[in-house]
């Protein structure tokens, strides 16, 4: 072999090694070394301090995760009302239309029964309840930024006296099969809070039209008889949990802003909410991505915030990795892997708890 030929095929692999290790794409550089994320990050910048814990799912492989889009999934109205209402003695009927999530115009219907059992359906959303329902929900505030916050004195994964959890769990989401959703629980991260009767009776507050304590709606007894669980249930892309933008406005992440929400007690399902499920389909122009090191990803985060007027300062104490699904301009939902941020605001005596949504691909500040 003549010397030209050995500097030619080292000219090759030398392009070939450039363009592999600095190529550049419309999503921005591309790291291609393998990444692997600590359970504890601590690094500090000129705006943002990092004490953080890292949270990744056990499930998702971080250096094989894709990009691609789907659609938000519909169901069967009769189905549903031959699931949950078929034995309802029926008192009024509404229907109507509205906007739907594709911007097309959609027929809702809504019924109320003799004994106040409700049903909203639309074919993308639903509400179901039980009369019962009233009572618990009195005893339930799982939004974090309610000064009365409760949801962590119900016992997470705890088991009641007429039923094991995974019992409400597969007969709900067994009712959600069969009225159309493409959805089965080794496909959803599913949460049961165990709400005993006891607990609730301590923890139920009403109020009146201005606002101040209602005693006068309160039960009249609690008993085993009341026991239920309450599950969250968020769909599973990538072995990662999915956010979206709940109700088209709320960006927080929250438990309870979630795709499927529900009340199990010994009668059944007392309650369903679903807010949105998507049709998880893997099309021919999926896309492979590369997540950015800590480091460069943080870093990136920090500079972002020089733009902000304030000389508050961040903490920062958590990062969770999501898979978000945004929707585009044709009505269907771009997936791809975010970081949820959780951090601390001190600005003198003032303190809040904020949440940034960050692309996991460009480190680029979402909201």
């Amino acid at each position: 072999m003549t010397k030209n030929w050995w500097k030619a095929l080292w000219m090759v692999i030398l392009t070939g090694s450039i363009l592999y290790g600095c190529g550049k794409s419309e999503k921005g550089e591309t790291y291609s070394e393998p990444v692997e994320f600590p359970e504890y990050f601590e690094e500090s910048y000129s705006y943002l301090d990092f004490k953080t814990e890292i949270i990744v799912s056990d499930e998702a492989d971080v250096n094989e995760l894709y990009r691609f889009s789907m659609k938000r999934a519909g169901y069967d109205t009769e189905k549903v009302y031959e699931a949950l209402f078929s034995d309802v003695e029926i008192k009024e009927i509404h229907e109507g239309d509205s906007l739907g999530d594709a911007g097309k115009r959609i027929t809702w219907e809504d019924y109320i029964g003799a004994e106040g059992e409700y049903l909203y359906m639309n074919g993308e959303s639903l509400t179901y309840g039980h009369p019962f329902v009233s009572y618990i929900m009195r005893c339930l505030r799982p939004e974090t930024k309610n000064p009365k916050y409760n949801l962590d004195k119900y016992e997470l994964n705890g088991q009641l006296g007429f039923a094991d959890d995974e019992s409400g769990s597969k007969e709900i989401v067994e009712v959600l099969k069969t009225i159309g959703f493409p959805v089965d629980t080794s496909e959803l991260f599913i949460k049961s809070y165990a709400m005993n009767h006891k607990i609730m009776e301590q923890e139920e507050y009403a109020m009146d039209m201005q606002g101040n304590e209602d005693t006068s709606k309160y039960k009249d007894s609690w008993t085993p008889e009341d026991d239920c669980y309450y599950y969250i249930m968020r769909q599973k892309i990538e072995g990662l949990p999915l956010y979206y933008v709940y109700g088209g406005y709320i960006k927080e992440v929250e438990e309870c802003y979630t795709g499927i929400e529900a009340l199990y007690s010994k009668d059944g399902i007392q309650r369903l909410s679903v807010n949105k499920i998507f049709d998880v389909s893997y099309p021919e122009n999926i896309k492979e991505v590369s997540l950015m090191p800590l480091e460069s990803l943080t870093e990136e985060v920090n500079e972002q915030y020089k733009m902000l007027l304030s000389n508050a300062v961040y903490k920062v104490n958590r990062m969770e990795l999501y898979m978000m699904a945004e929707q585009n301009i044709h009505g269907n939902y771009d997936v791809f892997p975010v970081w949820v941020m959780w951090m601390e605001q001190e600005d003198g005596e003032t303190k809040k708890i904020l949440q940034n949504v960050i692309n996991a691909e460009t480190g680029k500040i979402i909201s």
